[in-house]
């Protein structure tokens, strides 16, 4: 049985670059995908805090094989569902780096921060 949120939903990986995030475009701006997420006992989640502004994200490992099975945790009504489908279809890998350059909003800027935070953490304690 899942639990459903609406939140943002951080797709990352780790490559030569260090760790990236699929950001997609929106109008003129990019940004970070988001709806109605199925919290799923078969993906390993990261629940970030809340932001300021109460707007919540969660974080999941993934690469572009998997965005498919990703597209189908954005539950939303069908109308509202294909836009958010061809967003993620324009949509990027980039750098953390990069992706903390772009016009974000505050929240969306702290969930970035604590998902690199979280996962540089994880990965220290895994190399111990």
């Amino acid at each position: 049985m899942g639990l459903r949120k609406t939140a943002s939903l951080i797709i990352y990986r780790f490559r030569e670059r260090g760790l990236e995030v699929f950001m997609t475009q929106q109008s003129d701006d990019w940004g970070l995908p988001g709806g109605e997420v199925n919290m799923d006992a078969d993906q390993e989640y990261i629940e970030l805090e809340p932001s300021e502004d109460r707007e919540e994200a969660v974080a999941v490992e993934g690469d572009w094989h998997e965005i498919p099975s990703l597209k189908q945790m954005l539950y939303e009504e069908s109308g509202e569902l294909k836009d958010r489908l061809k967003e993620i279809e324009q949509g990027a890998f980039v750098s953390i780096k990069d992706a903390l350059k772009q016009r974000l909003s505050a929240g969306q800027v702290e969930f970035l921060r604590e998902l690199r935070d979280v996962v540089t953490d994880r990965n220290s304690v895994r190399d111990l």
